[in-house]
């Protein structure tokens, strides 16, 4: 039995490899966006329930197709399909861009959204890629525990085998995020889980020795109900589906709330706060499952006693452990300027993992007793546990969709409360059951009443309470409150400006320092260029960048993509800073992820400027690595060129030296100057840069004019003064370190890095460089360096 118990562990690692890697393909495939997420969630979660409901004719027909009387042979030939299956999903990724058109979009509301024809061909690809191997990889918890029904200890073998394959998973999370990502890269991950899944296959394709006969697979009516009459503590199929379905139903809502509502407390939303939470849920299905296993005298009243344990601990940790750990934490607070402060919270993996696990373990590990508890229970009575599996695993999938998606698409304060409903209802349910009566109709009826009604008088305004003790969300006027389902947007309006908020994070702002650098990083370029016509703008905020580029007479076409549509219906609340270049009838406002477009599209441009949210937070590595600097420079002008944000201050050392060295490796000529202190604009082209051109194209009036005096900047030499390092200068010393790729989750890796990254700046050796690449620049700016008072 223990080989059966260590392939089934395996077989769960191997599952939990291959989403750790759909996780990564879907977004570069298919944009970051909620739908890439959505599509590996439901196909993943729902491919599972739906092979286990369909688990009895499946294996029945695969085993009389392929003429196998042995139970694990027919097990074996199942994780075989499955490995065929997934060997699609490399296959995806060589599809042609253009299989969706040359420009997939259409205008909705004055933006540009995805055609219905490209959101269904990429649930063709995810179907095809991840709910098929899914749902083969269901068929399996059934048939084994129908393969050692009469073995000694089969009874109990449901909780043994669940508890053995969550083990299995909760060690891929582990080995996959922290261990094999950052060493050997996605790809190489895949084809490990594919070698791992084709040696199960192997093993007992070669070994079998079940004891189940074909003939076996099916049990018909007449049997059961003699079983159901016999057994002492058999329990109706209504009770046993109802809890099977309760049971999936809090797990997947808890995991879906527990991700948003920790979110809201760890700063920049690091990558590992992913796997950290489905750590400890799976450790929590572990231990519960195994002691199940073990319990021989666990009965329902000792579940129900749990679940009410689960819900006063659930309670108490969020409304007295949460605001004790702030109150402690917030002496760590950093301030960054009158209004503002960096959350230092957590400031290792050590702390990260502990807070985690004291919010979701105890919760997770009760709640999760009663599926194998029930799946016990249908063994014992010689039940087939497809039904019961299946539905569970589907409920998972609504609750974790529901709390993942739909409730915080009201905003997320709305689904934090809106789970309290939830859990009360559930819990009242199960305590209301009882095995002898077994369920009655009106019992399930009135706990979704009950919800419903919930969920029409949860409150839904802004909540301070779940936000940062004295953060200005909680100390200034809150306004455009908007939610879709991944990000909950809000303004804050503080006396000298107002800040766009993404949850706790600050995205952007209109206060003076942000308009500074955000406007330079389009107008060094834009300067730089002879008669540039076309930009592309990846990452709105609030418009500073995209109404800079506007001011320039030259522009023809503007073309502003951003992920979150909140935030295109947000602008008219910074109208006075970006002067509604929204309406400006040069630019198209785009829908997407910025990756996404740009393999969409093939249009270039003369400049692309690069924003993303803040370096560190989890997924935006690929707005900085390697990949996506090749796609930008395939989309520039022969003259065109990029910006790029790089806020050393808000990365660890070894992140702004990968950061500068990815750029600088796809780039031919390359600049760092600074938009303000260190919020430094790395500049990236094909050719060199004529750096006295800033002379020659100075607005004397116009747009451009005022837009450059408004930030302090009314001559050219004021532009030159504030390069840091040449191209000579950031070769020499970043050329050949490592650099960011989407293979690896490098920039994730080293959110705990607190020492933050600088970059040197040598006076003399700038305008060395300048006196022979622009001795305009240099005689005009030589005075300023040598009295020190180097203008910011």
């Amino acid at each position: 039995m223990i080989r059966v118990f260590l392939a089934y562990a395996l077989s769960g690692f191997v599952a939990l490899g291959y989403q750790v890697v759909w996780f990564r393909l879907f977004p570069d495939w298919f944009g970051s966006t909620s739908l890439s997420f959505a599509l590996v969630v439901c196909n993943f979660i729902g491919g599972l329930g739906a092979g286990s409901l369909a688990s009895r004719p499946m294996t029945t027909w695969i085993a009389r197709v392929a003429g196998i009387t042995d139970g694990l042979r027919l097990y074996g030939l199942i994780e075989l399909l499955v490995a065929v299956a997934a060997a699609l999903t490399p296959l995806a990724g060589h599809l042609p861009a253009d299989l969706w058109g040359n420009f997939p979009y259409h205008v909705h509301d004055r933006i540009w959204v995805q055609d219905l024809g490209y959101r269904l061909g990429q649930l063709a690809v995810a179907v095809t890629c991840v709910f098929t191997p899914c749902f083969l990889m269901g068929t399996t918890f059934p048939l084994l525990s129908q393969v050692f029904l009469d073995a000694p200890g089969g009874q109990r073998l449901p909780a043994a085998l669940y508890g053995w394959n969550t083990f299995g998973a909760c060690a891929g999370v582990l080995a996959c995020q922290f261990l094999l990502l950052p060493s050997i890269g996605h790809s190489a991950i895949f084809w490990l889980m594919l070698g791992l899944n084709l040696g199960i296959a192997g093993f007992f394709l070669i070994t079998g020795r079940g004891d189940l006969p074909v003939a076996s697979l099916t049990l018909d009516a007449a049997s059961q109900e003699v079983n159901q009459a016999t057994t002492p503590t058999a329990t109706n199929l209504a009770l046993l589906l109802t809890c099977a379905m309760l049971s999936g139903l809090l797990a997947g809502a808890l995991e879906g709330d527990m991700f948003k509502r920790v979110n809201l407390v760890v700063s920049n939303s690091p990558g590992a706060l992913g796997p950290a939470i489905s750590f400890w849920a799976i450790l929590g299905i572990f231990l519960a499952s195994t002691f199940v296993w073990h319990a021989t005298r666990l009965r329902m009243v000792h579940i129900k006693i749990a679940f009410v344990s689960a819900a006063i601990y659930f309670y108490a940790a969020w409304r007295l452990m949460y605001p004790s750990v702030i109150n402690r934490l917030e002496s760590r607070y950093t301030p960054i300027d009158a209004f503002g402060t960096i959350n230092n919270f957590p400031d290792s993996v050590a702390e990260l993992f502990v807070f985690v696990g004291g919010c979701v373990f105890v919760p997770y590990l009760l709640v999760s007793l009663l599926l194998p508890y029930i799946c016990n229970q249908a063994q014992m009575r010689r039940m087939h546990l497809g039904l019961a599996y299946g539905l569970n695993t589907v409920a998972f999938c609504i609750g974790l969709i529901v709390f993942t998606l739909l409730a915080p698409r009201v905003n997320i304060f709305y689904s934090l409360k809106l789970m309290w409903v939830l859990m009360s209802c559930g819990v009242a349910l199960l305590l209301v059951i009882s095995e002898r009566r077994g369920v009655r109709w009106w019992q399930p009826a009135i706990a979704a009443a009950a919800f419903f009604a919930g969920c029409i008088v949860t409150p839904a305004e802004f909540d301070v309470s779940y936000l940062m003790p004295n953060s200005i969300q909680t100390r200034y006027p809150i306004s455009d409150l908007k939610s879709n389902g991944t990000d909950t947007t809000y303004v804050v309006t503080v006396p000298n400006g107002e800040f766009l908020f993404f949850g706790n994070t600050s995205m952007s702002g209109t206060v003076l320092p942000s308009q500074i650098y955000m406007r330079l990083m389009a107008h060094v370029p834009l300067l730089l260029q002879e008669n540039p016509v076309g930009a592309l703008v990846i990452c709105f905020g609030v418009g500073n960048t995209a109404s800079a580029i506007a001011t320039h007479d030259s522009i023809r076409h503007l073309d502003i993509v951003e992920l979150n549509r909140n935030v295109f219906e947000t602008a008219a609340e910074f109208a006075g800073t970006n002067f509604e270049v929204y309406k400006d009838p040069r630019v198209r406002l785009i829908n997407d992820d910025g990756r996404s477009f740009l393999r969409l599209s093939r249009d270039t441009y003369d400049l692309i400027t690069s924003e993303p949210p803040p370096p560190m937070q989890a997924g935006v590595y690929r707005l900085y690595s390697l990949e996506y600097y090749e796609d930008v420079l395939a989309h520039l002008t022969p003259t065109g060129m990029m910006t790029q944000w790089l806020p050393v201050y808000q990365m660890p050392a070894k992140a702004v030296d990968e950061a500068i060295a990815t750029f600088v490796t796809v780039f031919p000529y390359t600049l760092l100057y600074s938009g303000i202190s260190q919020e430094l604009i790395l500049l990236g082209s094909r050719k060199p840069f004529d750096i006295d051109r800033l002379w020659q194209r100075f607005p004397a009036t116009g747009a451009a004019r005022r837009d450059l005096a408004a930030i302090f900047v009314d001559t050219p030499a004021k532009l030159g003064v504030r390069i840091v390092r040449t191209d000579a200068t950031l070769r020499r010393d970043y050329l050949g370190a490592e650099t960011i790729s989407d293979e690896r989750n490098d920039l994730e890796q080293m959110f705990l890095a607190r020492k933050a990254g600088t970059v040197t700046y040598d006076p003399p050796e700038v305008l060395a460089w300048l006196r022979v690449e622009a001795p305009v620049m240099a005689a005009s700016i030589e005075p300023i360096l040598s009295r020190r008072d180097r203008e910011k």
